[in-house]
This record gives structure tokens, C-alpha cells and sequence, in this order.
């Protein structure tokens, strides 16, 4: 039985895309903020989604109660896997987002990792746990995109902070631009190593126009809620509704 502070959103994820080859770029944050992010094409194993929960949730030490956007299946496995791990030790009561959406195709597993301090993680500083999880997800075909999501503010920032959104661009080189999503741009053009991507804003909502990449999987999404992503890998670009 689900909890009824476990949000269970049957909707589905939102406006995510991340090519094959992916990265996420540095996840830009308050310097007030704690934010700890796990990003992957994983396979549809019970056994995995487990351990990717349980290591995430070892990591950010927290208790709070998740928000779950997902189908009621895998929700209820989310939800179930997170609530098995809990501490009185666990000081942390930032906000915890779990996202998984079903892929349209099958593309090689992999997960990535990153923080407020860390563009993305390096194999060298991959936790035991979340070495094993991409090592034993390597080979296999995924059928999920999953995000786990934690946030922490103190209680200055969250009194302080705007309620209006904004987009946050970032490339491999880090923060590119902070832009108001109430703003209307046709073309704000961002570099990368295989060119420039194309992005435009337009009546709330963010979407990529030109990709560099062969599948331009990033032109078929829309952000336009907070916690929204459009990633592209191969050009190293990462769009964030904030």
C-alpha cells in the first residue's frame, strides 16, 4: 500500500531526453543547496532498480518521503526498495524526486553521476555501489530512463527563493546562462564539441531546434516544468527548468 505522502504521478516523466553517449554537464545549484543526481538507461531488472534505489538512498542519508513520477508498477517498486533503507543516523530533509519513463527503442545501459561539486563523476570516483550497478548494467539493453533526484536548501534560500522559473544551460565548460522561462527567445545558440545547438524559448516552454547528433533524440522534447531535462550527450549540453 502506498503511502499517501508518496506522490505517485501516473502521467509519466515529463520532458527528458538524453542521446546515447550522454552526459549531464555540471548540474549548476544554490552554493546553499546540497544536490545529488543519478542519471542512467537501465534495463526493466527488478534486481537493478533495486540496488540503484538503495545506493542512491545510502548516499544522500536521508528519510524524506519521495515524490515518485512513474507508472503504478514500478512506482510501487521505487517506493517499497526506498522505504527498506532507513536510519535514525540519516540527518538529511531535502527534497527527493525518483523519475522513470519507458524508452520508445532499446540503447546500451549505463548510469552517470553528479553533484553541486562535480560536472559528472569519474569512474575513480564511482562509490563501490555504484561501480557494481554500472558494471553489471553494461552489456545489457535498457528499457528505462530513470532519475533520482535530491535537493537540500536551508531555511534562508527557501524563504528567499523565487517562485518564477527559469533555465539553466550549461555545457561542458559549465554554466552558460540563467534565462527567465517567461521569456521569448527564437534562437539562443550554444557551443559544443561537435558544434552549435539550437534552443529556443517560446510561450513557457524550452526546446532544442537544431541538434549536431545524427539522432537528434533532444529535438523531440519539451520542458516546461520544474525538474524538466533536455540533455544531449554527444554535444555535451544540458537545458534544466528550474
Amino acid at each position: 500500500m502506498i503511502s499517501r505522502r508518496n506522490f505517485l504521478k501516473l502521467a509519466g516523466l515529463g520532458s527528458v531526453a538524453i542521446a546515447a553517449g550522454y552526459t549531464t554537464g555540471k548540474l549548476t545549484d544554490n552554493p546553499r543547496s546540497s544536490n545529488f543526481v543519478v542519471h542512467g538507461f537501465i534495463p526493466a531488472d527488478e534486481n537493478i532498480i533495486e540496488n540503484i534505489v538503495k545506493s542512491f538512498k545510502q548516499r544522500i542519508k536521508s528519510n524524506s518521503e519521495p515524490i515518485v513520477i512513474a507508472d503504478n508498477k514500478v512506482g510501487e517498486l521505487i517506493i517499497r526498495f526506498h522505504n527498506q533503507i532507513s536510519s535514525d543516523t540519516f540527518e538529511g530533509n531535502g527534497k527527493i524526486v525518483y523519475r522513470i519513463k519507458k524508452l520508445k527503442e532499446q540503447i546500451d545501459s549505463d548510469i552517470i553521476v553528479s553533484d553541486n561539486s562535480n560536472s559528472i563523476y569519474s569512474i575513480d570516483d564511482f562509490t563501490i555501489s555504484f561501480f557494481d550497478i554500472r558494471r553489471n548494467i553494461k552489456n545489457k539493453k535498457a528499457e528505462y530512463l530513470f532519475t533520482a533526484e535530491y535537493k537540500e536548501e536551508d531555511l534562508f534560500t527557501s524563504l528567499f527563493k523565487s517562485s518564477k522559473k527559469e533555465i539553466v544551460i550549461e555545457n561542458e565548460k559549465g554554466l552558460v546562462d540563467k534565462i527567465s522561462l517567461n521569456k521569448n527567445y527564437k534562437n539562443i545558440w550554444v557551443e559544443g564539441p561537435q558544434g552549435k545547438t539550437g534552443i529556443k524559448i517560446e510561450n513557457g516552454f524550452v526546446q532544442v531546434h537544431t541538434s549536431t547528433c545524427r539522432n537528434g533524440i533532444c529535438k523531440h522534447s519539451v520542458a516546461s516544468e520544474v525538474g524538466n531535462i533536455i540533455a544531449c550527450a554527444p554535444n555535451k549540453l544540458l537545458v534544466k527548468v528550474c
